[in-house]
Order: structure tokens, then sequence, then C-alpha cells
């Protein structure tokens, strides 16, 4: 073993849980800071914990408020009323505690756009079905008009042939 390359190795080191649980072995490290041990762990315990790390989940939540008032304004530009206004209720109902994690925010809010967006959907398409029906009546009425146009023309030609017959009979 080459001499002066290795980190040194501690025989006893204390690892900390941000449960509270500690445990003792050896380690390079000086010391060791978890946020999930097995005391703690769901899959262990069988009980739901949320792990908040250095805050994440309202950061996550100021970040969607920012990101929501940045799409209403820009709605509000372009003279479109905005369709988010049931996600921001959403969304406020999950700063104010509502909603157990950030991961239940925002299904909310995906879940009352998906809503908006087949709404919106469902208008464009009975909207082009009417035009579709529109189209197709005055295909209708000018199809209609054509033929009332060449049958009357069919029976002028024959009116003059039997005028001519009925001359040449004479």
């Amino acid at each position: 073993m080459k001499t002066g390359i290795h980190p040194k190795y501690n025989e006893k080191i204390t690892a900390t849980c941000s449960c509270g649980a500690t445990f003792v072995f050896g380690s390079t490290a000086d010391e060791i800071k978890t946020e999930v041990c097995s005391a703690c762990h769901p899959f262990y315990t069988g009980k739901q914990k949320l792990v908040d790390t250095a805050g994440k989940v309202d950061r996550f939540r100021a970040k969607m408020a920012k990101a929501q008032t940045a799409k209403k304004d820009d709605d509000d530009k372009k003279g479109k009323k905005s369709t988010i206004s049931d996600a921001k209720k959403a969304a406020a109902a999950a700063k104010a505690g509502v909603r157990s994690s950030a991961v239940d925010s925002a299904r909310a809010v995906k879940k009352v756009k998906d809503v908006v967006t087949k709404r919106e959907l469902a208008k464009a398409k009975i909207q082009e079905d009417k035009k579709t029906e529109k189209e197709s009546k005055k295909d209708e009425a000018k199809k209609d008009e054509v033929k009332e146009a060449k049958n009357t023309e069919v029976k002028a030609v024959e009116e003059k042939k039997t005028e001519e017959a009925e001359k040449k009979a004479e």
C-alpha cells in the first residue's frame, strides 16, 4: 500500500439523522448528517413522511406563483381572458397548507389546466362543425341552383325542337 495517498480512516464517527437517531461506525469522513435513516424511513416504518430539504417545497410554491402571475400578465397584454384562475386558486390553497405537499398542488394545477384545455378544444370543435355545416348547406344550395338552371335550359331546348318539328309538319 502506498503511503500518503489514502485518506485517514476514523474508527469511531457519529452519524446523525434529522429525526435525532445517531449511529457510530467507521468512515473516512469526520461527521455524517443524513435526512432519512432506517429508524424513520417510510419503507421500514410504514409511515408516510414529508421530507422538506432546505425549503424546497416553499421554493417550488413561490416559483409556481411567480410563473402564474407572469402568465396572467402575458394574457392581459394580449387581451386574452386568463384561463388559469382555477389553477391560481389551487396554488393559493396549497400555499395556505390545504394540500399536504407540493406534488399534490402541482397535480391540482395540471389537472385544472387539462380541464381548461379540453373545454377550449371542445369549443373549437363545435365552432368548426358549425362552419362546415354552413358551408355544406351553401354548397347544396349552389348545386340545386345549377341543376335548376340546367333543367330550364333543357326544357327550353326541347320546346324549341317541338315547335320546329310542328312547323315542319305543317
